[in-house]
């Protein structure tokens, strides 16, 4: 499931009450229709970050997918029950899993430290840009993103503890080390740890990453259209 720049911008915006029922349907009847509209209509949220941070299209690509993934969590996670707009809860996945990915795809490359800095912080946008990606554009959270990030992490934790009992020693070794520890190991420092070469490792992690997100398949937290 992944949306061009172009399909997202000119996907409509939802009501609250049309956002509401695709949740619900999506939540309760794994409605896959119900799902990809709603994450159409809010896929103009993950170019909008994947734009920002990087202006090399391949990368924009793999960071639009993780991006997508990110919208997919939110979507299973949201709570109907809250006085907030999917928007607004969706933008916390959806930051986290482009960010993440794109410190993956630059460690896996080994970017130079200099070259790093010179990612762009923004980018050009035009007014219809402006509106909608409203309430999007600053970095600090708010009191509300920061109670919506600690519920939403705890849950997800959860999950992801749980998937990972389907995963042998060593992957959950590796997936524990570089993506739940904070700060994570370096590749250096497990390798060493793990008696083999960085090359080696990033093939683990890899097999791991892909091992875990079909457990989390198997247990309706992801989808397998993604």
């Amino acid at each position: 499931m992944t949306y061009s720049y172009a399909a997202a911008r000119s996907a409509p915006l939802l009501e609250w009450e049309d956002e509401r029922l695709l949740i619900e349907n999506w939540q309760l009847r794994q409605d896959a229709n119900a799902l990809e509209a709603l994450v159409l209509s809010h896929a103009r949220i993950v170019h909008y970050w994947a734009r920002k941070l990087s202006r090399d299209k391949v990368e924009q690509e793999e960071l639009v997918s993780e991006g997508i993934i990110g919208l997919i969590r939110a979507a299973d996670l949201f709570d109907v029950t809250r006085e907030v707009r999917f928007s607004t809860y969706a933008r916390w996945w959806v930051k986290n899993s482009v960010l993440t990915a794109l410190d993956r795809l630059r460690s896996v490359v080994e970017t130079p430290a200099n070259a790093r800095k010179s990612a762009p912080q923004q980018i050009n946008r035009s007014i219809d840009d402006e509106d909608n990606f409203e309430g999007l554009v600053s970095d600090d959270p708010t009191p509300e993103e920061h109670m919506i990030a600690k519920s939403s992490r705890d849950a997800m934790r959860r999950r992801i503890t749980d998937a990972m009992t389907g995963l042998n020693d060593i992957d959950r070794e590796v997936l524990t080390c570089r993506s739940l520890k904070q700060p994570p190991d370096t590749i250096s420092d497990l390798a060493n740890r793990l008696g083999m070469n960085t090359s080696k490792l990033r093939q683990l992690e890899r097999r791991a990453m892909a091992r875990l997100k079909y457990e989390l398949i198997a247990r309706g937290v992801m989808t397998s259209r993604v």
